[in-house]
């Protein structure tokens, strides 16, 4: 998954019919991926891991779908290294919450968080 440039990591996913939620992105999961420039976070994500989006430099645009993130869930250096002028867009009740959530884990203060 390296060389893509837009990700969507879903609410559920189906496998040999069966449906199942999508919870989490894994500790280092897309850890220095240069190419990713686009990601939009499903609704049912609970937990960011550990260094998983650090070091994209070219991520531009982050969409975060879900309501249910903290502090506690979102891990170290989860948003450290992506683009300086990334926009991050979140729920409308979640502006503030989630705006001190990224910029712990990382953002530069360029960030937008909207």
């Amino acid at each position: 998954a390296k060389s893509v440039k837009n990700i969507v990591i879903p609410a559920s996913i189906k496998i040999e019919g069966k449906t199942y939620k999508v919870t989490s992105v894994a500790n280092n999961a897309f850890k220095g991926n240069k190419k990713l420039v686009k990601i939009t976070i499903g609704k049912n994500i609970r937990k960011i891991g550990r260094n998983a989006f650090k070091g994209c430099a070219n991520l531009k645009k982050v969409t975060i779908k879900t309501t249910k993130l903290t502090a506690k869930m979102t891990g170290k250096n989860a948003f450290s290294g992506i683009n300086k002028k990334a926009v991050i867009k979140v729920p409308k009740n979640k502006v503030k919450a989630y705006k001190k959530i990224i910029m712990a884990r990382g953002a530069v203060k360029n960030v937008k968080v909207k």
